[in-house]
């Protein structure tokens, strides 16, 4: 299957309120997945509060043939990026859209040089997307021994599987 041509449109603040549910649902049904007696709503809306405050941060609908499929909040400096969450809504996965909009965020921001992301380590469809599709590189390996120096200790481990580890992914882009 060839990819859906997919475009990306900035979040308008009336759209908000959605947009975090679709977010909200498309991750905790992959936790669900991995963690079927996992019993909260992921992630925490004071996640993706922090993530749309954040320098740079702009929230963008993917859409295809006018309707939204997924999203992504980015952020970053125009060249120091940021990818905090992306994602395809539950009934549009397996569509091929997650690889065009991939595609798309890296033509939105010509400017990016590098590229940053975290995913847990049970993830492994992610994994798997980011490395082998998407070319970023796994750069390290967050646990016990070797804490994500973006978190508290007290803020760890919101996330199914997160106590366990982390995976950060980096993509440096030659222009």
């Amino acid at each position: 299957m060839t990819s859906p041509n997919v475009t990306l449109k900035p979040v308008d603040s009336s759209e908000m309120p959605e947009f975090k549910c679709r977010l909200q649902d498309a991750f905790t049904q992959a936790a669900h997945e991995a963690f079927p007696d996992f019993p909260e709503v992921i992630p925490p809306e004071r996640d993706i509060d922090e993530s749309l405050a954040a320098q740079g941060a702009e929230a963008l609908q993917v859409m295809c043939d006018g309707e939204p499929v997924g999203g992504a909040i980015v952020t970053g400096d125009g060249e120091q990026m940021m990818l905090d969450f992306i994602f395809i809504d539950t009934n549009k996965q397996n569509g091929h859209y997650g690889y065009a909009a991939w595609q798309a965020i890296e033509a939105r921001y010509p400017r990016a040089t590098h590229w940053e992301l975290v995913t847990p380590y049970h993830e492994k469809r992610n994994i798997h997307f980011y490395v082998n599709r998407c070319g970023f590189a796994i750069t390290e390996y967050y646990n016990d021994r070797h804490a994500d120096p973006h978190f508290t200790p007290e803020e760890g481990g919101d996330y199914p599987g997160e106590d366990d580890g982390l995976f950060k992914f980096e993509k440096n882009i030659d222009r």
